[in-house]
């Protein structure tokens, strides 16, 4: 009997998975949130269902018996990849639970920052002031170009969100064809620069690895209009927390919406986000609903009994990992 590990509390999540393994594959939660507790508590697990602990070099090494990190989660960053397909050990993600709830977050964003509501309602309710033309350069949605940085299931979603709004939105995405986006979603596929140079919303759906780690810097802020908005769903370590800081600071930014920062468990108490009034955070609950947790205990596990039965073309593996 192969014997799996989930190393964090997911509610419900256990009796779903039970379900699904049924009497082939062994299932324990276990919460572990270091490195010392993965090498402990894993110690003779075949498979782990992850969310955001480290499974790095020395972890990957102290378990032997590790053939598969299943991430409960769209983003995998949290795990040495490269390092485990050189170990021989298969790395897959979820790709379909909580995308509706994250375009929807998305599209909440950028309805409520384009109309100024939190701002009004802090001047509102902090600074007793009724005033309607404190942002004397509010502009209609359907003027304005939204850039969506990835354009993958999220948003692809968040384009069908846009649609009765008339917004011209264009994307940048490498891997993507650009006929089939322009046929299917008319939405014009450009390269990087031009899509921060030309948006006035910008929205980011990237994974994290060596090529996009902190890719939103002071030299691509620089390359942005005057007063963007920006909208941060995806993964906090694709942004230099500290010039996010110097472009609201200079205004460069007008907005910074962010679910996610570089730490998962930041200090609220310290982090620099937190003096700022037009720095949006959310405590990554963008993917959440009941829908989406039953939905991502399903995958999660399904890819896991996907890759001990050998379809390992349906356990969504990333780093090519089959055997």
């Amino acid at each position: 009997m192969f014997k799996v590990v989930r190393t964090f509390d997911f509610p419900g999540a256990l009796g779903i998975e039970k379900e699904i393994f049924g009497d082939q594959i062994e299932i324990k939660e276990i919460p572990s949130y270091t490195e010392d507790d993965l090498i402990k508590n894993c110690k003779d697990a075949d498979a782990v269902i992850c969310e955001y602990e480290p499974f790095t070099k020395r972890v990957i090494d102290a378990l032997p018996n590790l053939k598969l990190i299943a991430f409960g989660t769209i983003g995998f960053n949290y795990a040495d990849i490269d390092y485990a397909k050189s170990k021989n050990i298969a790395v897959s993600h979820v790709s379909k639970y909580c995308i509706k709830e994250v375009a929807d977050y998305t599209m909440a964003m950028i309805l409520m920052l384009n109309r100024r509501i939190s701002s009004f309602h802090h001047q509102v309710k902090k600074e007793k002031v009724w005033k309607f033309d404190t942002f004397p350069n509010t502009r209609r949605l359907e003027e304005q170009t939204i850039g969506l940085l990835g354009f993958g299931n999220i948003p692809r979603l968040v384009v069908e969100r846009l649609k009765p709004f008339g917004s011209k939105v264009i994307a940048y995405d490498p891997f993507i064809d650009k006929r089939e986006v322009k046929e299917r979603y008319h939405v014009d596929l450009v390269s990087f620069d031009e899509v921060l140079a030309e948006s006035d919303i910008l929205s980011i759906h990237l994974p994290v690895n060596n090529d996009t780690y902190q890719i939103i810097n002071d030299q691509s802020i620089a390359k942005m209009k005057d007063h963007v908005i920006f909208i941060n769903s995806a993964r906090g370590q694709l942004i230099d927390e500290s010039a996010i800081v110097r472009a609201i600071d200079s205004g460069k930014m007008q907005y910074y919406a962010a679910d996610v920062l570089t730490e998962e468990n930041p200090d609220l108490h310290t982090h620099a986000f937190m003096e700022y009034e037009n720095i949006i955070l959310t405590p990554h609950i963008a993917f959440y609903s009941q829908e989406a947790i039953r939905e991502a205990s399903i995958e999660s596990a399904t890819n896991v009994k996907n890759f001990f039965e050998g379809n390992y073309k349906k356990a969504q593996i990333v780093n090519g990992v089959y055997v």
